[in-house]
Protein backbone atom coordinates (compact mmCIF):
# COMPACT_ATOMS: atom_id res chain seq x y z
CA UNK A 1 0.00 0.00 0.00
CA UNK A 2 2.67 2.54 1.09
CA UNK A 3 4.73 1.02 -2.36
CA UNK A 4 1.54 2.46 -4.25
CA UNK A 5 1.26 5.61 -2.27
CA UNK A 6 4.58 6.47 -3.38
CA UNK A 7 4.90 5.85 -6.90
CA UNK A 8 1.60 7.74 -7.42
CA UNK A 9 3.39 10.92 -5.75
CA UNK A 10 6.32 10.31 -7.88
CA UNK A 11 4.30 10.36 -10.79
CA UNK A 12 2.50 13.16 -9.66
CA UNK A 13 5.68 15.24 -9.28
CA UNK A 14 7.14 13.75 -12.40
CA UNK A 15 4.01 14.93 -14.45
CA UNK A 16 3.99 18.54 -12.50
CA UNK A 17 7.77 18.84 -13.71
CA UNK A 18 6.99 17.82 -17.05
CA UNK A 19 4.06 20.65 -17.15
CA UNK A 20 6.81 22.94 -15.52
CA UNK A 21 9.47 22.66 -17.99
CA UNK A 22 6.47 22.87 -21.09
CA UNK A 23 5.56 25.79 -19.51
CA UNK A 24 8.89 27.13 -19.21
CA UNK A 25 10.40 26.38 -23.31
CA UNK A 26 6.39 27.90 -24.24
CA UNK A 27 7.20 31.11 -22.45
CA UNK A 28 11.07 31.03 -23.72
CA UNK A 29 9.40 30.75 -27.05
CA UNK A 30 6.67 33.64 -26.69
CA UNK A 31 9.74 35.44 -25.23
CA UNK A 32 11.89 35.31 -28.40
CA UNK A 33 11.56 37.54 -31.35
CA UNK A 34 10.20 36.57 -34.58
CA UNK A 35 12.07 37.11 -37.50
CA UNK A 36 10.90 38.40 -40.59
CA UNK A 37 12.44 40.48 -43.64
CA UNK A 38 11.83 43.64 -45.51
CA UNK A 39 13.14 43.91 -49.13
CA UNK A 40 13.53 47.52 -50.22
CA UNK A 41 13.10 48.55 -53.75
CA UNK A 42 16.08 50.40 -54.53
CA UNK A 43 18.99 51.92 -52.25
CA UNK A 44 18.34 53.26 -49.11
CA UNK A 45 16.87 56.51 -48.96
CA UNK A 46 14.36 58.90 -47.93
CA UNK A 47 11.07 56.80 -49.18
CA UNK A 48 12.57 54.13 -46.69
CA UNK A 49 13.32 56.43 -43.47
CA UNK A 50 10.38 55.30 -41.18
CA UNK A 51 11.77 51.53 -41.05
CA UNK A 52 15.07 52.96 -40.79
CA UNK A 53 13.85 55.46 -37.48
CA UNK A 54 11.48 52.03 -36.14
CA UNK A 55 14.92 49.92 -36.27
CA UNK A 56 16.46 52.53 -34.54
CA UNK A 57 14.74 53.57 -31.94
CA UNK A 58 14.11 49.24 -31.17
CA UNK A 59 10.17 49.79 -31.87
CA UNK A 60 10.53 46.29 -33.98
CA UNK A 61 12.12 44.67 -31.26
CA UNK A 62 9.17 46.27 -28.45
CA UNK A 63 7.02 44.32 -30.90
CA UNK A 64 8.60 41.03 -30.70
CA UNK A 65 10.11 41.35 -34.20
CA UNK A 66 13.86 40.86 -35.17
CA UNK A 67 13.93 42.85 -38.78
CA UNK A 68 16.48 42.04 -41.32
CA UNK A 69 16.11 45.01 -44.31
CA UNK A 70 17.21 43.90 -47.40
CA UNK A 71 18.78 45.83 -50.23
CA UNK A 72 17.27 44.20 -53.55
CA UNK A 73 19.28 43.54 -56.91
CA UNK A 74 17.09 45.41 -59.13
CA UNK A 75 13.62 47.25 -58.40
CA UNK A 76 11.06 44.00 -58.95
CA UNK A 77 13.18 42.23 -56.96
CA UNK A 78 10.63 43.19 -53.79
CA UNK A 79 7.44 41.91 -55.40
CA UNK A 80 8.97 38.83 -56.92
CA UNK A 81 10.42 38.04 -52.93
CA UNK A 82 7.39 38.73 -51.37
CA UNK A 83 4.97 36.71 -53.91
CA UNK A 84 7.25 34.09 -53.56
CA UNK A 85 7.35 33.76 -49.60
CA UNK A 86 10.52 34.62 -49.51
CA UNK A 87 10.02 37.66 -47.56
CA UNK A 88 7.68 38.51 -45.28
CA UNK A 89 7.52 42.28 -45.73
CA UNK A 90 8.48 44.54 -49.32
CA UNK A 91 8.40 48.01 -51.25
CA UNK A 92 6.20 48.31 -54.45
CA UNK A 93 4.27 50.77 -56.21
CA UNK A 94 0.40 50.61 -56.86
CA UNK A 95 1.08 50.17 -60.62
CA UNK A 96 2.90 47.31 -60.06
CA UNK A 97 0.88 45.88 -57.54
CA UNK A 98 -2.09 46.16 -59.68
CA UNK A 99 -0.17 44.87 -62.99
CA UNK A 100 0.37 41.81 -60.94
CA UNK A 101 -2.63 40.85 -59.32
CA UNK A 102 -3.72 40.92 -62.99
CA UNK A 103 -1.65 38.10 -63.64
CA UNK A 104 -2.97 36.29 -60.69
CA UNK A 105 0.18 36.99 -58.27
CA UNK A 106 -1.35 37.57 -54.60
CA UNK A 107 0.22 40.02 -53.35
CA UNK A 108 -1.35 43.22 -51.55
CA UNK A 109 -0.77 47.04 -50.38
CA UNK A 110 -0.49 47.43 -46.54
CA UNK A 111 0.15 51.05 -46.32
CA UNK A 112 0.87 54.01 -48.67
CA UNK A 113 4.38 55.37 -48.06
CA UNK A 114 3.94 59.03 -49.59
CA UNK A 115 -0.11 59.99 -49.65
CA UNK A 116 0.22 61.40 -53.04
CA UNK A 117 2.10 61.13 -56.26
CA UNK A 118 5.83 63.04 -55.81
CA UNK A 119 6.88 62.16 -59.64
CA UNK A 120 7.22 64.57 -62.48
CA UNK A 121 8.33 64.89 -66.16
CA UNK A 122 11.39 67.80 -65.91
CA UNK A 123 13.04 69.33 -68.70
CA UNK A 124 16.11 72.27 -68.30
CA UNK A 125 14.41 75.53 -67.70
CA UNK A 126 16.74 76.65 -70.74
CA UNK A 127 14.66 74.27 -73.25
CA UNK A 128 11.44 76.46 -72.92
CA UNK A 129 9.86 73.26 -72.08
CA UNK A 130 6.83 74.86 -70.11
CA UNK A 131 3.86 72.35 -71.01
CA UNK A 132 2.86 68.90 -72.69
CA UNK A 133 2.15 70.23 -75.85
CA UNK A 134 5.90 71.42 -75.90
CA UNK A 135 7.28 67.49 -75.42
CA UNK A 136 6.76 67.00 -79.07
CA UNK A 137 9.62 66.82 -81.61
CA UNK A 138 11.56 65.96 -78.08
CA UNK A 139 13.73 63.09 -77.20
CA UNK A 140 12.53 61.58 -73.47
CA UNK A 141 14.86 59.84 -71.08
CA UNK A 142 13.14 56.07 -70.79
CA UNK A 143 14.03 53.80 -67.82
CA UNK A 144 12.17 50.91 -69.99
CA UNK A 145 9.16 50.97 -67.84
CA UNK A 146 5.46 49.53 -69.84
CA UNK A 147 4.13 52.43 -67.80
CA UNK A 148 6.02 55.27 -69.30
CA UNK A 149 4.34 55.69 -72.56
CA UNK A 150 0.46 55.41 -71.44
CA UNK A 151 1.06 57.98 -68.47
CA UNK A 152 3.10 60.47 -71.00
CA UNK A 153 0.35 59.91 -73.68
CA UNK A 154 -2.18 60.34 -71.52
CA UNK A 155 -1.31 63.53 -69.83
CA UNK A 156 -0.11 64.68 -74.12
CA UNK A 157 -3.56 63.96 -75.08
CA UNK A 158 -4.86 66.70 -72.07
CA UNK A 159 -3.28 69.34 -74.22
CA UNK A 160 -3.76 68.30 -77.57
CA UNK A 161 -0.45 66.79 -78.10
CA UNK A 162 0.80 63.45 -79.76
CA UNK A 163 2.81 61.37 -78.08
CA UNK A 164 4.30 59.27 -81.09
CA UNK A 165 6.12 62.88 -81.62
CA UNK A 166 8.62 61.99 -78.75
CA UNK A 167 11.65 60.15 -79.76
CA UNK A 168 12.20 57.55 -76.45
CA UNK A 169 15.75 57.22 -75.21
CA UNK A 170 16.86 54.35 -73.17
CA UNK A 171 19.25 55.88 -70.37
CA UNK A 172 18.10 53.16 -67.65
CA UNK A 173 18.11 54.86 -64.28
CA UNK A 174 20.29 57.80 -64.92
CA UNK A 175 17.74 59.84 -65.84
CA UNK A 176 18.58 63.12 -64.59
CA UNK A 177 22.72 62.59 -65.89
CA UNK A 178 21.27 62.47 -69.42
CA UNK A 179 18.64 65.19 -68.79
CA UNK A 180 21.43 67.59 -67.68
CA UNK A 181 23.96 66.30 -70.40
CA UNK A 182 21.95 67.35 -73.04
CA UNK A 183 21.45 63.61 -74.15
CA UNK A 184 17.66 64.01 -73.78
CA UNK A 185 15.18 66.79 -72.89
CA UNK A 186 12.75 65.44 -71.00
CA UNK A 187 13.03 62.72 -67.98
CA UNK A 188 10.63 61.55 -65.54
CA UNK A 189 11.89 61.69 -62.16
CA UNK A 190 11.17 61.71 -58.36
CA UNK A 191 11.05 65.50 -56.86
CA UNK A 192 12.03 64.52 -53.67
CA UNK A 193 15.37 62.73 -54.62
CA UNK A 194 16.23 63.71 -57.92
CA UNK A 195 14.82 67.25 -58.36
CA UNK A 196 16.36 67.49 -54.79
CA UNK A 197 19.42 66.45 -56.07
CA UNK A 198 19.16 68.96 -59.23
CA UNK A 199 18.26 71.87 -56.76
CA UNK A 200 21.87 70.88 -54.68
CA UNK A 201 23.85 70.94 -58.19
CA UNK A 202 22.04 74.42 -59.18
CA UNK A 203 20.14 72.37 -62.12
CA UNK A 204 17.13 74.69 -62.99
CA UNK A 205 14.35 72.53 -64.48
CA UNK A 206 10.69 73.10 -65.75
CA UNK A 207 8.22 70.67 -63.84
CA UNK A 208 5.21 69.03 -64.93
CA UNK A 209 3.86 67.30 -61.76
CA UNK A 210 1.66 64.39 -62.37
CA UNK A 211 -0.20 65.11 -59.03
CA UNK A 212 -2.54 67.70 -59.94
CA UNK A 213 -2.65 66.99 -63.57
CA UNK A 214 -5.37 65.49 -65.88
CA UNK A 215 -3.84 62.04 -64.50
CA UNK A 216 -5.13 59.74 -61.76
CA UNK A 217 -3.50 59.91 -58.82
CA UNK A 218 -1.57 56.94 -57.39
CA UNK A 219 0.14 55.70 -54.78
CA UNK A 220 4.02 55.26 -55.07
CA UNK A 221 5.38 53.76 -53.05
CA UNK A 222 2.97 50.86 -51.15
CA UNK A 223 4.38 48.69 -48.57
CA UNK A 224 3.35 44.84 -49.62
CA UNK A 225 3.19 41.46 -48.42
CA UNK A 226 1.77 38.34 -49.80
CA UNK A 227 -2.04 36.67 -49.42
CA UNK A 228 -0.57 33.87 -47.62
CA UNK A 229 1.31 36.05 -44.91
CA UNK A 230 -1.96 37.93 -44.16
CA UNK A 231 -3.58 34.66 -43.31
CA UNK A 232 -0.92 32.68 -41.68
CA UNK A 233 1.18 35.92 -40.02
CA UNK A 234 -1.91 38.27 -39.30
CA UNK A 235 -0.73 39.35 -36.32
CA UNK A 236 2.86 39.59 -37.33
CA UNK A 237 2.08 41.59 -39.53
CA UNK A 238 -0.22 44.26 -37.36
CA UNK A 239 2.90 44.33 -35.02
CA UNK A 240 5.41 45.64 -38.48
CA UNK A 241 2.63 48.32 -39.15
CA UNK A 242 3.06 49.33 -35.40
CA UNK A 243 6.00 49.81 -35.36
CA UNK A 244 6.37 51.13 -39.10
CA UNK A 245 3.89 54.01 -38.67
CA UNK A 246 5.44 55.01 -35.43
CA UNK A 247 8.77 55.72 -37.28
CA UNK A 248 7.17 57.27 -40.35
CA UNK A 249 4.95 59.10 -37.82
CA UNK A 250 8.12 59.73 -35.83
CA UNK A 251 10.05 61.06 -38.96
CA UNK A 252 6.88 63.55 -39.92
CA UNK A 253 7.43 65.72 -37.20
CA UNK A 254 11.89 64.82 -36.64
CA UNK A 255 12.93 65.39 -40.67
CA UNK A 256 16.31 66.19 -39.28
CA UNK A 257 16.88 63.73 -36.65
CA UNK A 258 15.43 61.34 -38.80
CA UNK A 259 17.72 62.31 -41.73
CA UNK A 260 20.74 61.73 -39.53
CA UNK A 261 19.27 58.06 -38.21
CA UNK A 262 19.37 57.03 -42.03
CA UNK A 263 22.46 58.41 -42.58
CA UNK A 264 23.68 56.36 -39.88
CA UNK A 265 22.39 53.01 -41.30
CA UNK A 266 23.60 54.03 -44.78
CA UNK A 267 26.42 55.98 -44.63
CA UNK A 268 27.31 55.93 -48.06
CA UNK A 269 24.47 57.96 -48.80
CA UNK A 270 25.47 62.09 -50.28
CA UNK A 271 24.49 63.35 -47.15
CA UNK A 272 23.22 67.21 -48.46
CA UNK A 273 21.04 65.23 -50.59
CA UNK A 274 19.62 62.76 -47.79
CA UNK A 275 18.89 65.97 -45.42
CA UNK A 276 17.47 67.99 -48.15
CA UNK A 277 15.52 65.46 -49.37
CA UNK A 278 14.06 64.69 -45.56
CA UNK A 279 13.20 68.36 -45.15
CA UNK A 280 11.08 67.77 -48.24
CA UNK A 281 9.62 65.08 -48.01
CA UNK A 282 8.62 64.77 -44.08
CA UNK A 283 5.56 66.67 -44.60
CA UNK A 284 4.06 64.64 -47.96
CA UNK A 285 4.03 61.66 -46.21
CA UNK A 286 1.02 61.88 -43.85
CA UNK A 287 -0.24 64.89 -46.52
CA UNK A 288 -4.15 65.45 -46.47
CA UNK A 289 -4.49 61.80 -44.92
CA UNK A 290 -5.79 61.52 -41.23
CA UNK A 291 -3.45 59.37 -40.69
CA UNK A 292 0.13 57.94 -42.33
CA UNK A 293 -0.49 55.15 -44.67
CA UNK A 294 -3.99 55.25 -45.60
CA UNK A 295 -4.99 54.15 -48.94
CA UNK A 296 -8.01 55.64 -50.40
CA UNK A 297 -10.45 53.24 -52.69
CA UNK A 298 -10.92 55.53 -55.37
CA UNK A 299 -7.84 55.92 -56.14
CA UNK A 300 -7.04 52.20 -56.58
CA UNK A 301 -9.90 52.03 -58.71
CA UNK A 302 -9.54 55.23 -60.97
CA UNK A 303 -5.72 53.61 -61.50
CA UNK A 304 -6.85 50.25 -61.99
CA UNK A 305 -9.25 51.45 -64.80
CA UNK A 306 -6.76 53.49 -66.51
CA UNK A 307 -4.28 50.56 -66.50
CA UNK A 308 -6.82 48.57 -68.33
CA UNK A 309 -8.16 51.10 -70.53
CA UNK A 310 -4.15 51.34 -71.49
CA UNK A 311 -4.00 47.49 -72.08
CA UNK A 312 -1.65 47.45 -69.53
CA UNK A 313 -3.34 44.70 -67.32
CA UNK A 314 -4.01 41.19 -68.21
CA UNK A 315 -7.56 41.40 -67.30
CA UNK A 316 -9.83 43.20 -65.00
CA UNK A 317 -8.56 43.39 -61.26
CA UNK A 318 -10.75 43.76 -58.11
CA UNK A 319 -8.78 46.94 -56.87
CA UNK A 320 -10.34 46.42 -53.61
CA UNK A 321 -8.34 43.72 -52.89
CA UNK A 322 -5.46 44.74 -54.36
CA UNK A 323 -4.75 46.82 -50.68
CA UNK A 324 -6.48 46.79 -47.10
CA UNK A 325 -6.18 49.71 -44.78
CA UNK A 326 -6.89 47.02 -42.02
CA UNK A 327 -3.10 46.62 -40.44
CA UNK A 328 -2.98 50.24 -40.03
CA UNK A 329 -2.68 50.66 -36.18
CA UNK A 330 -5.83 52.71 -34.81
Amino acid sequence: MCVCKRSFGLIALAAILILSLAGCQLLKRQSEPASATLSLDWVPNTNHTGFYVALDKGWYAEQGIDLEIQIPSDPTAALKQVAAGNTEFGVSFQEEVTIARSNGIPVVSIAAIIQHNTSAFVALKSSGITRPKDFEGKTYASFGSPIERPILKALMECDNADVNKVEFVDVGFDVLPALVSNKVDLAWIFMAWEGIQAQLKGVELNTIPLYGSCLPDYYTPVIIVGETTLKQKGDLVRRFMAATARGYEYAIQNPEESAEILLKHSPESDAELVRASQLWLSPRYQGDAPRWGVQDPEVWRRFARFLFENKLLEREVDPDAAFTNEYLPK
